[in-house]
């Protein structure tokens, strides 16, 4: 049974993390002017987006995937350390947080006055990203991603770069301050990169 587990979290999971490139790629094709190095894949879906509706369906779509990888992973672990509790949290906080929530309260258009919805996205999302910035961290001190741990402590820095960059950006029309759309998915890329680094080596001590 947590085999099976694994196994359909981890395919779940790679479909999430792939589609997160791949989807916001094909719907920008119908959005004039979107810059995949200026602006965020949630400026996609807000009010004034001509692909919002396809935007969010997708993000609650990543959600639900996230949330059975994080549950295949769960499944196994050795130990269930805070490190453990951590680890799997963080993956799903960034499910529910950037993907399910995100896609039910969409993003504020750029330069308009905040809404409910738009803090709602953005706390929720922030939150999550946060949170799964911390699972390199905690693989660090898991049995089973000893043989990675250096890959996570390159991880973590690098995508601890890019997310302040990402939280910074927007506020200058320099660089580095005008790529936030870049800063977002090398933080993306970074993460994901050793999420399943780590969930390739669960399958290897499981074995």
């Amino acid at each position: 049974m947590t085999v099976w587990l694994f196994w359909t979290g981890l395919v779940l999971g790679a479909i999430a993390m792939a589609g997160d490139f791949v989807v916001p790629s094909i719907l920008a094709r119908n959005y004039p002017g979107y810059s995949h190095l200026r602006d965020t894949i949630s400026t996609l879906g807000t009010p004034e987006s001509p692909v919002k509706h396809p935007l969010r369906v997708w993000l609650i779509v990543f959600g639900i995937c996230f949330l059975g990888f994080a549950v295949g992973q769960a499944s196994r672990f050795h130990l269930l350390t805070w490190c453990h509790w951590l680890y799997v949290t963080g993956i799903g906080a960034f499910g529910l947080g950037a993907g399910i929530v995100a896609g039910i309260f969409p993003e504020d258009p750029p330069e308009t006055a905040e809404t409910l919805s738009g803090k709602i996205h953005g706390i929720s999302a922030g939150l999550g990203s946060m949170l799964l910035l911390l699972t390199p961290l905690c693989a660090r001190g898991m049995v089973e991603c000893s043989a990675v741990k250096g890959w996570n402590t390159l991880g973590f820095s690098i995508g601890l770069i890019a997310f302040i960059l990402f939280l910074v950006s927007g506020k200058r029309s320099r660089f580095p301050g005008q790529w936030t759309g870049l800063w977002q998915r090398l933080f993306l890329a970074v993460l994901y990169s050793v999420l399943l680094l780590n969930a390739w080596a669960f399958r290897t001590s499981a074995s």
